[in-house]
C-alpha cells in the first residue's frame, strides 16, 4: 500500500506542474489532510468509499487489506464492526439495516463513540452536494479522560497534544472533483489548513482562517503571511517559518484573540513541502485549537494546589483545637466565677475573646479545606436573603446603594444556612471595600436550568437545575492575575488588618463542600460579580433560625466515663463536669477505658474523644463498651472533624459529636441532652 501511495503522490505532483488550478489545489488539500491527526473518509451517493486517509484506518482498526480500495461498500464496514462487537451485543443484521438506513438520509451529524479498546472517537459527518458525505474521525480519548478525572476525583489529568504523524501519502488519485467540492472538504476539517509559497504568499487557505483571522479564503490567497497574520503574530512565527523554508518541521503554541474577551490557544505546525530534488517548494500551515486542553490543565493545577493547602490546614486543626479547648474552656470557667472581680475580668475577657477568635480562625481554615462539618438542611434561599436586608445594610453602610432581587418561587437547596449567611455577608463586605465605601451593591437569586455542559476557567457544571446567588458591585474590579489567587488563604489585596485573609477561601470551601461552584467575573475599573451556583434539591424545606445561647447551665448527678488522650483537655472536661455535679471517671485511652468498664460497668454515659493512640479509637471503644453495657449513651468529641464526616462532608447521623474547641456551656448542654435522650 505504501508503494501505491508513493506512485499516486508522484502522479499528483506531476499534475501540479501542469497549469491546472484544480489539480494544484487538490494536491495541497490532500497532502495537508494526510498530515492531520484526524481520520478522513468520503462515501458517494451509492454509499461507496471513494476517498480516505490512512489515519482513518488507524483510528478505526479496519484492515487496509480488503477495505482500502475505491468503491468499498459502506455496508462492509458496518458488518465488520458489528461482528467484532463495536456496537454492542445486538443482531448483526439489525445493526446493518439501521446504520445503512440512517446513512442514506445524508444528514449532518456529530457524535462521540467509545470503542471496546477504550479509545473515544468524535465522528463528524457532512453531506456533499449531489449525494454522499464527508466524515472526520478525531481521537478525543485524552481530552475525555482528563475531563472525567477533573469531575470525578480531581486527582489526575492527562492532556497531551497528539504527536504529529510521519508523512502520509495521498490516495485520491482516481477522484475527479470540482473546486467547489474541494473547498467543501477542506472547510469541513476542524483545523486551520493553509499553504504558503516560498515567496511567503498564500496559495491556499480554508474557512478556518476567516473564523480566526477575519479574512475569507479569497482575501487571503495572494497575500503575504505578514498581511494575513499581522505584524505581531508574524514576528512570533518567523523562527518557525524560517525553519520550514530550510526543510525542517517546526511547531509552536500561541494565544490568538478572536473576539472581545475571547482567546484561543492554538498549536500550529509548519511542514515543509519538498520537491523530488529535495528543494523546498513552500510549506503547509496546520493549526489546531487546544484551548480546551489548556483550560483542563489549568483547572487541574489549581485543584492540586488547593487540595495541598487543604490537607495542610486540615492536618493542623487537631492540635490547635486541643490547645484552644484548654485555653477557651478554662478561661470561660474563670470568667463565670470571677464575674464580680473587675480587675480579673479586665485580664480574662480580652484573653477569652482572642482565644475565641483563634477558634473561629481554625473553623475558617477547615471550611476552606472542605473539612469543616456542615449542618445542611433544605433551605429557601429567597427567604434567607430577604431576612438579611438589615444586616447587609448595616454592614456596608448608608453610602452603599444596596438592592436585592429575588425571583419568585426560588427552588430549595440543601445547604448549611448559617454558612450561606456568612458567605453572602463576607461578599457584601468585600464589595463595600472594593467601592471604597460608596457605590452600588446588588444581591440576586434566580433559578437556572442548564441544558448543556458549561465549563470555563473557574467552573465545570453538568446539565441540571441550579439556584444562582449573585453578589455584584461597581467597584475597582480585579485583574486576571489577582483572580487566579483570590481563594488562597491569607491572600488579600487589602491593607493587612484583622478583617483580611480568609473570607473568600472560606466561601470557596463551603460552596464546593455543598456540591456547588463559585464563579467570579471581574473587570478592572468596572466591578466584580461573584456567583454561588448551588444544585437544586428535590425536597421542600424551611430555614430554621439560629438558636439563642443558653444562660443557665443544666446539671446532673449521673456517672460518666470520660476518655481523652490530651491531659489538658481531659482535665478541663473532668473539672467542668464535676462542677456541674456529675460523678466523672477519666481515662487516657481506649484500653484504659475498657479495663475500667470491665471492672465496674455502672456508667450512665461514655464521653470519648475519637482519635486516640493505643490502637483503639473512640468508635471502636463505643462498640466494645456496648457489648458490656447495652444501650450505653454515647457522646463524642473530636479535633479532627473530617475523620467523622461521610464522603459528602456531612456529619454521620448516628454520631453525637462535639467539635473542639468547646466551652463548659456546650459540655453542660450536650451531656445533659445525651443523657436525657435515653431516659
Amino acid at each position: 500500500m505504501a508503494k501505491a501511495n508513493k506512485i499516486v503522490n508522484k502522479q499528483l505532483l506531476n499534475k501540479l506542474e501542469a497549469p491546472s488550478l484544480d489539480a494544484q489545489q487538490w494536491a495541497f488539500v490532500q497532502t495537508g489532510l494526510e498530515h492531520l491527526d484526524d481520520g478522513f473518509s468520503i462515501y458517494d451517493a451509492d454509499l461507496k468509499l471513494v476517498a480516505w486517509n490512512s489515519k482513518f484506518f488507524e483510528l478505526t482498526d479496519f484492515p487496509m487489506e480488503g477495505f482500502a480500495y475505491y468503491g468499498a461498500p459502506f455496508e462492509d464496514f458496518i458488518r465488520y464492526n458489528a461482528e467484532r462487537g463495536e456496537y454492542g451485543q445486538f443482531p448483526v443484521k439489525d445493526i446493518i439495516e439501521d446504520k445503512v438506513a440512517e446513512a442514506r438520509k445524508f444528514l449532518p451529524h456529530t457524535m462521540e463513540r467509545e470503542r471496546p479498546n477504550g479509545m473515544i472517537l468524535e465522528v463528524r459527518g457532512n453531506p456533499i452536494p449531489g449525494g454522499g458525505f464527508v466524515t472526520v474521525y478525531k481521537d478525543i480519548t485524552e481530552r475525555k479522560m482528563a475531563e472525567r478525572a477533573l469531575r470525578q476525583a480531581n486527582d489526575e489529568l492527562e492532556a497531551r497534544v497528539q504527536k504529529r504523524t510521519a508523512e502520509l501519502k495521498n490516495a485520491l488519485d482516481a477522484l475527479k472533483i470540482s473546486e467547489e467540492q474541494i473547498r467543501l472538504i477542506a472547510d469541513t476539517v476542524p483545523a486551520l489548513i493553509g499553504y504558503v509559497n516560498r515567496d511567503l504568499t498564500y496559495s491556499f487557505a480554508n474557512r478556518q482562517y476567516q473564523e480566526w483571522f477575519g479574512r475569507t479564503p479569497a482575501q487571503i490567497v495572494g497575500r503575504t503571511a505578514q498581511e494575513v497574520l499581522g505584524i505581531k503574530v508574524y514576528r512570533e512565527h518567523l523562527p518557525c517559518i524560517r525553519a520550514a523554508l530550510r526543510g525542517e518541521r517546526a511547531s509552536r503554541e500561541f494565544v490568538l484573540n478572536v473576539a472581545e474577551n475571547k482567546e484561543l490557544h492554538v498549536l500550529v505546525s509548519f511542514i515543509p513541502h519538498m520537491t523530488d530534488d529535495n528543494q523546498v517548494h513552500g510549506y503547509f500551515v496546520l493549526g489546531q485549537d487546544v484551548t480546551d486542553v489548556r483550560t483542563a490543565e489549568f483547572k487541574y493545577r489549581q485543584a492540586q494546589k488547593m487540595e495541598a493547602i487543604g490537607q495542610l490546614t486540615g492536618g493542623l486543626s487537631h492540635d490547635f483545637n486541643n490547645l484552644l479547648t484548654i485555653i477557651v474552656g478554662n478561661l470561660s470557667v474563670l470568667e463565670e466565677e470571677e464575674e464580680e472581680n473587675s480587675e480579673t475580668m479586665d485580664l480574662v475577657s480580652p484573653a477569652l475573646d482572642a482565644a475565641r477568635r483563634g477558634a473561629d480562625l481554625v473553623k475558617q481554615l477547615l471550611a476552606f479545606a472542605r473539612r469543616q462539618p456542615l449542618k445542611p438542611r433544605i433551605s429557601n434561599t429567597g427567604e434567607l436573603i430577604n431576612g438579611m436586608k438589615e444586616l447587609v445594610a448595616r454592614a456596608v453602610g448608608s453610602q452603599i446603594d444596596t438592592h436585592m432581587h429575588i425571583n419568585q418561587n426560588i427552588w430549595p437547596v440543601l445547604i448549611d444556612p448559617y454558612q450561606l449567611e456568612n458567605a453572602i455577608l463576607n461578599l457584601a463586605i468585600n464589595a463595600r471595600d472594593a467601592m471604597n465605601g460608596a457605590g452600588k451593591l446588588g444581591i440576586y437569586a434566580e433559578n437556572v436550568t442548564l441544558k448543556n455542559v458549561f465549563s470555563d476557567r473557574s467552573v465545570d457544571l453538568t446539565p441540571g437545575d441550579y439556584v444562582v446567588i449573585s453578589v455584584r458591585d461597581n467597584g475597582s474590579g480585579m485583574s486576571p492575575e489577582i483572580i487566579e489567587r483570590i481563594y488562597e488563604p491569607f491572600f488579600t489585596t487589602k491593607e493587612k488588618g484583622p478583617n483580611s485573609g480568609l473570607g473568600l477561601s472560606t466561601i470557596y470551601g463551603f460552596v464546593r463542600q455543598s456540591n456547588g461552584q463559585l464563579q467570579v467575573e471581574s473587570t478592572p475599573g468596572e466591578g466584580t460579580t461573584f456567583r454561588l451556583v448551588l444544585p437544586r434539591s428535590t425536597k421542600v424545606g424551611e430555614y430554621e433560625p439560629i438558636a439563642q445561647r443558653a444562660t443557665n447551665l443544666p446539671k446532673g448527678t449521673e456517672r460518666i466515663l470520660l476518655v481523652e488522650d490530651d491531659p489538658g483537655v481531659r482535665g478541663f472536661a473532668t473539672n467542668s463536669l464535676r462542677r456541674l455535679g456529675y460523678d466523672v471517671v477519666a481515662a487516657s485511652d481506649g484500653g484504659e477505658a475498657l479495663s475500667i468498664l470491665e471492672r465496674d460497668p455502672e456508667f450512665d454515659l461514655l464521653f470519648s474523644d475519637i482519635e486516640m493512640p493505643g490502637g483503639i479509637n473512640g468508635i471502636e471503644l463505643a462498640t466494645q463498651a456496648r457489648t458490656l453495657i447495652a444501650d450505653l449513651p454515647l457522646l463524642f468529641m473530636s479535633g479532627y472533624p473530617d475523620k467523622v464526616m461521610d464522603q459528602t462532608g456531612l456529619i454521620q447521623d448516628e454520631l453525637d459529636l462535639i467539635a473542639k474547641p468547646f466551652e463548659r456551656q456546650e459540655i453542660a448542654t450536650r451531656v445533659r441532652k445525651a443523657l436525657d435522650r435515653n431516659d
